[in-house]
C-alpha cells in the first residue's frame, strides 16, 4: 500500500470534483474546493438519517482546501464564525465539527478514503443518471477527469459514453457502469483502451471476491483475465463509493488479443451493421440463431468470436447475435456484435460441436467426428473450472461464462475464459432453498449440478478433464489458495486477505456508510457486519474450501 502524500496542486484542483449534493429540500449546502467557490472543483457534505458527512479522496490533503457555503446566515464551526473561503484545515479526517446555521446545528463527520487509490470523477451531460438508470441500453455523453493513486492525472477529457451495465445488478442501489473514452488511454498500466468497467460489489460486503478472484486467474495463468484495482468514484457531484475499475472483457490489442472480425466486417460494408435486418426466430428456440443479412464477409470468418455463454433463455430476445443450443443454453456473441448469417452459422456450427462433444461418453460429436479437445483448449477449461469450483461461484454453471475463437491461422482451437463476475462467491448469496450447500466451505457446487444442460457437470464427467483438474488444482490453486490464508509468500499477482483487507479499509468505511445494507437478508449469507467481520468470514470460507479440495482431489497422492 502506498504511503499517504500531499496532493499538489494540480490534484488539488482536479480532485473538487462534488462528493454529494445535499438532498433537493436542504436550504443550505457546504462544500470545501481549492478556492472556496462551487466550482466542479467542489466536494459537498451528504446527509446520512440525522448526520452529514464530508467524504474526502484517499489522497487528497485537506489543508490544501478552503470552504463555501450556501446561504446569507452566519456559519458557525465548534462556536467560531467561519468566512467564505476559509482554510478547511479545521476540518481534520476522523473528527466531528459542530455546524450551526442560524439556528439549526448538524454534526458534520469528516472522513477520508485509502490512501494509493486512484479516483474517478464523472459528469454526464444532463448531470443527472436518471436516463442512464431507466434501462440498460441508454447511454449519455459526459467527461471523465481519473487520477492515479501515485496522484497523477491520467486523463481529463471527454467521454463517448457512461452506460449501465449487468443483468440482476441493474436492480441493485449500487449500479455497475461502463464508460468509453473519446480518445484512449493506458490507465495504471493496464493497456491502452477507451472502454472501461465500474463493478459496484454491492452484494459483496468484503469488496474483495471479485479482485481475489481475478488475481487467482492471473495467478493460475487463465490468459486475458481483466486487469483490475479498487477506486473511489464520483458522478455528478456525487460520491458513488468503492468499485473495482477494470478492463472490459472485449476484443483488443490490449484485452483478448485476436482478429477484430467485427472491425474487419464493419469495413467491408457501407453502413452500420446493426441496420441490415434481421434474420432468425424473436424468441429462443433450440437449433436456431438471430443474425444480420450483412452482405459482405471477411475472406476468413472463422474468428474472432468473443461468446458468452448464458443458462437463461430470456437472454436471447436481448441480445443482437445469439445461438440457442439443442440443450437450450444462450450463446451470446459479444463479438462481432452484429454477426452476418455466415458468421453465426459458422460460430453456432462449432459450439455446438463442442456441447455435442462433452455430452458424449468418449468426449466425441458424433456428427463431426471432433474430440471436445479438438475444438477447445483443455488448460484454458480446467483453469476456468478450477476458477469457478474453488470460489463457489454461484452462477458458475449459468452466466458470465465466456469463452472465445481466434482465426484457424491464429489457434487451432478455441478457449475458455477469461473469468468475470465473482461478487456472488465465497459463500456470499444464495436462495433459501439452496443455502445448506451454497454457503459453507464443503461440497462441489459447479461439477455437480443437476441436469441436462449444463456444460461444467459434463466436462467433470469426462476422465481426462477430471485428471488435469486434480493436477492444475495440485499445481497452482492449492498454492493460491495458501497465498490467500497467509501461508504461503506473496507474489506480484496474488497476495494474502490481509493485504488486500488493508489497502481499501478506509474506503470501506466511507462505502458502507454510503450503501447501508440490510444486515442478513434473505438472499445472502451471514458474512457479518463491520468490514472485519466480513473479512474474517472471507478467510474461514476459503480454509475450509482448501481443507475440503485437498481431501477430495489430493488424498492419497
Amino acid at each position: 500500500m502506498m504511503k499517504k502524500r500531499l496532493l499538489p496542486a494540480l490534484l488539488a484542483l482536479l480532485l473538487a470534483v462534488p462528493l454529494f449534493p445535499a438532498r433537493a429540500a436542504e436550504s443550505f449546502s457546504l462544500w470545501v474546493s481549492p478556492d472556496g467557490e462551487k466550482t466542479a472543483a467542489a466536494i459537498q457534505w451528504y446527509k446520512v438519517e440525522k448526520d452529514y458527512y464530508l467524504f474526502l479522496p484517499g489522497n487528497a490533503d485537506v489543508n490544501s482546501l478552503r470552504i463555501g457555503y450556501s446561504g446569507n446566515k452566519d456559519v458557525l464551526m465548534n462556536g467560531r464564525v467561519v468566512a467564505q473561503g476559509e482554510s478547511a484545515s479545521l476540518l481534520q479526517p476522523g473528527t466531528i465539527c459542530q455546524l450551526t446555521v442560524g439556528s439549526t446545528l448538524y454534526n458534520l463527520h469528516i472522513l477520508q478514503g485509502s490512501p494509493g487509490l486512484p479516483a474517478l470523477y464523472i459528469t454526464t451531460e444532463s448531470g443527472s443518471l436518471k436516463k442512464i438508470h431507466e434501462k440498460k441500453a441508454n447511454k449519455e455523453p459526459g467527461t471523465l477527469i481519473f487520477v492515479n493513486g501515485a496522484g497523477q492525472v491520467e486523463y481529463d477529457g471527454a467521454l463517448t459514453h457512461i452506460k449501465m451495465r449487468g443483468n440482476s445488478s441493474t436492480t441493485f442501489a449500487k449500479k455497475n457502469y461502463q464508460i468509453k473514452l473519446e480518445t484512449g488511454a493506458n490507465l495504471c498500466g493496464m493497456g491502452k483502451s477507451r472502454t472501461w468497467v465500474l463493478t459496484g460489489n454491492y452484494r459483496d460486503k468484503s469488496q474483495l471476491r471479485n479482485q481475489i478472484t481475478l488475481d487467482m486467474a492471473l495467478y493460475a495463468g487463465l490468459d486475458n483475465t481483466p486487469e483490475h484495482l479498487s477506486a473511489e468514484v464520483y458522478i455528478n457531484n456525487e460520491y458513488m463509493g468503492l468499485y473495482m475499475f477494470s478492463e472490459k472483457v472485449m476484443i483488443d490489442d490490449d484485452r483478448v488479443d485476436i482478429t477484430d472480425l467485427e472491425a474487419e466486417t464493419k469495413a467491408l460494408n457501407g453502413q452500420e451493421l446493426s441496420t441490415y435486418p434481421r434474420t432468425g426466430p424473436i424468441k429462443a428456440t433450440p437449433g436456431k440463431f438471430k443474425a444480420y443479412e450483412i452482405p459482405v464477409n471477411p475472406a476468413d470468418i472463422s474468428g474472432g468470436y468473443l461468446i458468452e455463454f448464458e443458462a437463461y433463455s430470456s437472454r436471447y430476445k436481448e441480445e443482437a447475435s445469439v445461438y440457442h443450443t439443442t440443450r437450450k443454453n444462450t450463446l451470446v456473441i459479444k463479438s462481432p456484435e452484429y454477426c452476418s448469417t455466415e458468421q453465426m452459422a459458422y460460430i453456432s456450427g462449432y459450439m455446438q460441436s463442442f456441447e455435442n462433444a462433452i455430452f458424449a461418453p468418449d468426449g466425441v460429436d458424433p456428427q463431426t467426428g471432433r474430440h471436445y479437445t479438438q475444438l477447445m483448449d483443455l488448460s484454458s477449461l480446467v483453469a476456468k473450472y478450477l476458477v469457478e469450483e474453488v470460489s463457489k461461484n454461484y452462477d458458475g454453471n449459468n452466466s458470465s461464462m465466456f469463452f472465445y475463437k481466434p482465426s484457424d491461422g491464429e489457434s487451432p482451437v478455441a478457449f475458455a475464459g477469461p473469468a468475470w463476475d465473482y461478487d456472488s462467491a465465497y459463500g456470499s448469496y444464495a436462495r433459501e432453498d439452496n443455502a445448506d450447500r451454497a454457503l459453507t466451505g464443503d461440497g462441489l457446487w459447479i461439477a455437480t449440478k443437476s441436469g441436462t444442460r449444463y456444460w461444467w457437470p459434463a466436462l467433470y464427467k469426462q476422465p481426462d478433464f477430471y485428471q488435469a483438474v486434480v493436477e492444475m488444482y495440485e499445481s497452482s490453486f492449492r498454492p493460491a489458495m495458501e497465498i490467500l490464508l497467509g501461508l504461503r509468500e506473496e507474489t506480484d499477482t496474488l497476495r494474502s486477505l490481509d493485504s488486500y483487507a488493508e489497502e481499501i479499509r478506509l474506503s470501506t468505511d466511507m462505502n458502507l456508510l454510503r450503501w447501508p445494507r440490510v444486515k442478513y437478508p434473505t438472499t445472502a449469507a451471514q458474512t457479518g457486519y463491520t468490514f472485519d467481520e466480513n473479512i474474517d468470514f472471507l478467510k474461514n470460507f476459503i480454509d475450509e474450501r482448501l481443507q475440503y479440495l485437498n481431501g477430495l482431489w489430493l488424498e492419497g497422492r
